[in-house]
């Protein structure tokens, strides 16, 4: 019996390491050591690559970067090593030109497509040089265009919104004449509540393994759902989740070394948050690199740090890992094994307790690169 019982209690300590193995932090990359930064430390105002904020960037399959310059109203290139290049289109009302930074992507040949607030496709060739506008299909002339972004094959995906179908991510053609709807969402009305000039948008995050499948998160559960490159459902992969309701304290915002409270507007906004919109994203992003799925979710840690999930491609469960990020649109991007990240990070703990969830930490200024290493 004494034996009997020493085995049990052999079998239960190794279940017990295995568990613990299971649900380790996994390291994405070494935090101390960027491959490359791009731009610099606003004292330096001469040097090039200063910008104020960077909220809109891409990194295309061959991981050169792009970066919507708000401020001089352009995008900059970079070259994979992080080198400047050339800047893309100037301000203005007219063809080739920018009223704001919309979203962007860019194909493997280094065609740079825009969601142009002119309600039209912008396309720009691989030297920056404007070539041409497309009408958006009547279907979606008056929708939001949210973000865009391009697969392998080099077929163009948005993300459209409007206040009466919800979200629909469209695949487009390399040649913008044929589209199909991939997903649509309904949980998450645009225009649902008054508060949506308050409230940041809490949108789809989509993306795409290297066969060209698509990933869709879901904008108020837990759910990824998987599209074959023909648009065809593969499979919905759920975990249970327990959703956070959007609090008076995720109404109190940072901008800079600002804090701005509207919890007093309380009343005004909850009375107005229905269905899914009463709700933060259980899941807000989803990046792949190579064969891992990052699930980014809404909960965080001690040090404010989104959790991350982490998968195979077929959702098996590999760890967890955590680190800075923007909850209402994920802002890093993976490609070939390298990690993309704006320099997001409390500078004062003390301040982030007293701000919510759909708040920066800082506004980011540049953007780093790191190998990642999953270790």
């Amino acid at each position: 019996m004494r034996i009997l019982k020493i085995i049990l209690l052999l079998i239960l300590c190794i279940n017990s390491f295995y568990c613990k193995k299971d649900i380790a932090q996994v390291s994405l990359f070494d935090e101390n050591n960027p491959m490359f930064v791009i731009g610099s430390d606003k004292e330096n105002v001469d040097e090039l690559g200063i910008y104020d904020v960077i909220s809109l960037y891409y990194v295309d399959t061959k991981n050169n970067v792009y970066i919507g310059d708000i401020v001089e109203t352009r995008i900059d290139k970079f070259s994979s090593d992080g080198n400047y290049l050339f800047s893309i289109g100037r301000k203005g009302q007219g063809p080739g030109e920018f009223e704001g930074i919309p979203a962007f992507a860019v194909n493997s040949e280094g065609f740079l497509y825009t969601t142009s607030i002119r309600k039209k496709f912008m396309i720009f060739g691989p030297k920056g040089v404007f070539l041409e506008e497309i009408d958006f299909p009547d279907e979606f002339e008056k929708d939001y265009k949210e973000n865009i972004k391009i697969d392998y094959n080099d077929n163009i995906y948005v993300l459209f919104s409007s206040s009466q179908k919800g979200y629909r991510l469209v695949k487009f053609d390399k040649k913008m004449t044929n589209y199909s709807i991939i997903h649509t969402d309904d949980k998450r009305n645009r225009l649902d509540y008054t508060a949506a000039s308050v409230l940041p948008l809490l949108i789809p995050d989509f993306n795409f393994d290297k066969e060209n499948n698509v990933y869709i998160t879901d904008t108020v559960d837990y759910s990824i759902y998987v599209y074959s490159s023909n648009g065809e459902l593969k499979r919905i992969f759920k975990k249970d989740f327990n959703r956070n309701k959007i609090t008076e304290h995720d109404l109190i915002f940072n901008v800079g070394e600002k804090i701005v409270d509207l919890s007093f507007q309380a009343n005004y906004i909850f009375k107005d948050l229905k269905g899914g919109n009463r709700f933060l994203p259980s899941v807000f992003g989803i990046n792949i690199n190579n064969d891992k799925v990052l699930v980014w979710t809404s909960n965080q840690d001690k040090d404010f740090k989104y959790i991350i999930d982490i998968y195979d491609l077929n959702f098996n469960y590999i760890g967890s890992g955590s680190y800075y990020n923007f909850l209402p649109r994920n802002m890093l991007t993976t490609m070939n094994n390298i990690f993309y990240v704006p320099n997001i990070a409390p500078d004062n703990l003390e301040i982030k307790e007293k701000i919510g969830r759909l708040s920066l930490f800082n506004i980011p200024y540049k953007l780093l690169a790191y190998e990642i290493t999953m270790n």
